[in-house]
């Protein structure tokens, strides 16, 4: 058996966990997801963070064109389609590698933590992932290497449309027009 498989049995749910801590995790797998909007919401607020949320938003749709493109070229079966471990939601067999959910925090969270007055707030969204990405593969929807392809991947996006600067570069030319 593979180190990912074997990852996965350890952190993978019992057949029948408690109702309540299935509930949790249910929570927790979904709901940090909305930390996005309101993160953004609460960033926009102050006008020196603009542009620079609206690069963590970049990054993160550039990060989930990545995952996309990759679940096509290289499609990755999730756990209940191979027949592995417990699936505790339905979801869709699509492609499991990277998580997309994963993806799109943690793409958002490295973007904030490349500037020094953000870092914080990316911080605890890097921490909202980790809980995401554990979640995630207790339910048996993802391997944990799924997970480590979403961190590479957000990782890649953010630096990527930080150093790149697209953004800056899309508003100082819409300012000479």
């Amino acid at each position: 058996m593979s180190i990912n498989a074997t990852l996965f049995l350890l952190i993978n749910a019992s057949q029948m966990p408690a109702p309540l801590a299935l509930n949790i995790v249910r929570a927790m797998a979904e709901l940090p997801l909305w930390l996005l909007p309101l993160t953004t919401v609460w960033l926009w607020r102050k006008k020196e963070n603009r542009l620079l949320v609206m690069t963590a938003v970049l990054s993160a749709a550039f990060a989930l064109l990545i995952n996309v493109t990759i679940g096509h070229v290289w499609p990755t079966p999730r756990p209940f389609v191979v027949g592995i471990g417990n699936t505790l939601v339905a979801h869709s067999a699509s492609a499991s590698f990277p998580s997309d959910h994963a993806v799109l925090i943690w793409a958002f969270a490295f973007t904030l933590m490349m500037t020094a007055r953000l870092r914080t707030a990316g911080a605890w969204l890097f921490t909202a992932g980790l809980a995401v990405a554990w979640a995630r593969v207790y339910l048996g929807l993802h391997f944990p290497v799924d997970m480590l392809g979403a961190f590479v991947v957000a990782l890649v996006s953010a630096w990527i449309m930080t150093r790149m600067q697209i953004v800056q570069l899309l508003t100082s030319a819409r300012k000479k027009v």
